[in-house]
């Protein structure tokens, strides 16, 4: 009976998710791997139009913080209007990947880099909030997240091991053929309607509330302040792991492939965090995640001076990711109502975007003498110990004063066990 609960937990029991969460996950799947594959091949795209480490810090930045700027359109729509979005912004997608093949210069790199991170935000995130509207059933919803983190999440490890096997082709032939798989996931959110439509949209009359009101709850502020801390040797990873890696000793290859091996240790967080769930309190967890995040940004500052930290870095920097991504998700998702949950989903998704901001800081202290790559990131690893204190300084209030926000949050976890 127990090991019966835990594939239901872990969304591998097939019979315990409905065909709608099955057409958003297939979906879903592809839509994740455009992303991880933009987010970790920026790099080599900058080195195909000539940039430098600075300039390449800006594309990243300018990608991901498109991300992030996602979330204010998003707070316009209902979860209604979700499918619609879907399809358009898939479609954008598709249009606009290939067009590294004709663009010539660094200017119009950037306007690619940032109308497809703002278009890669709006696919994501209405795909994250979709997950979590297919039943009513607070119980079964919670079943069909954990099985769209799981599933989904595999395409973490697929991407970056794909594009460090194909990378001989060249990169913006692969941007290319991979811009295909946008168009491929149209027809199954096309086919979300009828018997698979979505349950849990918007009541009459609820509204999406501020942005603001999302901070009152107090487990969305542990979900933030995780989310932006743990980025930060995770996005250097992704924004610099080539170049870096070439200093101490690694090909761009074996830099993939060390990418493909730091999002497999993000799927088995994933693995295990789905195995506990429901949880009551995540508290620990997230700070959990940030002493991770805080580790890896020491050994990938200390990888200067023994190159085997290089890979102790890329392994413990996907396991916050799969803890903080996993349960904020979970939080966004079934702590607000229905009307509140395009908000909170986009909101909290592209927290995770916004650090991204240091890249074009780190780009240039790498390409100034005298400071260089050793001291961004001595500089980087401080800054996530910060945000680890930051987190231990947010500790939950006692059962006695415990706020309402947090009561009514772990009310609706105890309720969903399955």
């Amino acid at each position: 009976m127990q090991k019966a609960q835990s594939t239901k937990k872990l969304g591998l029991d097939f019979s315990a998710i409905s065909g709608a969460e099955w057409l958003i996950i297939i979906a879903a799947f592809m839509g994740r791997y455009l992303l991880q594959f933009y987010q970790t091949t920026i790099q080599e795209l900058g080195y195909a139009f000539g940039m430098d480490s600075f300039e390449i810090g800006i594309g990243f930045a300018l990608f991901t913080l498109a991300f992030a700027a996602s979330a204010i359109l998003m707070h316009k729509f209902r979860p209604s209007q979700l499918r619609i979005v879907e399809v358009i912004s898939l479609i954008l997608l598709g249009a606009t990947m290939p067009l590294y093949m004709i663009v010539r210069g660094t200017p119009e790199a950037y306007t690619l880099m940032t109308a497809d991170g703002f278009i890669v935000g709006l696919v994501m995130d209405s795909f994250m909030t979709m997950a979590g509207m297919a039943s009513l059933d607070q119980s079964k919803r919670q079943v069909e997240q954990a099985a769209f983190s799981f599933w989904v999440a595999l395409a973490l490890i697929v991407a970056p091991f794909t594009t460090g096997y194909f990378l001989g082709i060249g990169i913006i032939k692969l941007f290319l053929i991979f811009a295909v798989m946008a168009f491929v996931a149209i027809p199954f959110v096309l086919a979300l309607k009828g018997r698979y439509s979505l349950k849990y949209t918007e009541r009459k009359g609820e509204g999406a509330g501020s942005v603001l009101s999302l901070f009152q709850n107090r487990e969305f502020n542990w979900a933030i302040i995780a989310a932006i801390g743990y980025t930060i040797p995770f996005f250097s990873l992704m924004s610099f792991g080539v170049m870096y890696g070439g200093m101490i000793g690694f090909s761009p290859s074996s830099v993939f492939y060390l990418l493909a091996l730091m999002f497999t240790g993000d799927v088995i967080t994933r693995f295990i965090i789905r195995l506990k769930s429901p949880i009551a309190n995540r508290y620990p967890y997230m700070v959990a995640a940030l002493s991770f995040a805080t580790l890896a940004a020491f050994f990938l500052y200390a990888s200067y001076y023994a190159a085997p930290l290089y890979i102790l870095a890329f392994l413990l920097a996907g396991v916050p990711d799969g803890i903080a991504w996993t349960l904020g998700l979970q939080i966004a998702n079934t702590s607000f109502k229905s009307g509140q949950i395009v908000t909170a989903t986009s909101f909290f998704s592209s927290s995770m975007m916004i650090l991204s901001a240091l890249m074009p800081v780190v780009g240039l202290m790498a390409s100034m003498q005298g400071v260089g790559f050793i001291t961004a990131f001595l500089i980087l690893a401080i800054a996530t110990l910060a945000f680890l204190m930051a987190e231990l300084a947010l500790r939950p209030a006692s059962a006695r004063i415990q706020p309402a926000s947090i009561t009514t949050s772990a009310a609706i976890t105890s309720n969903n066990k399955v």
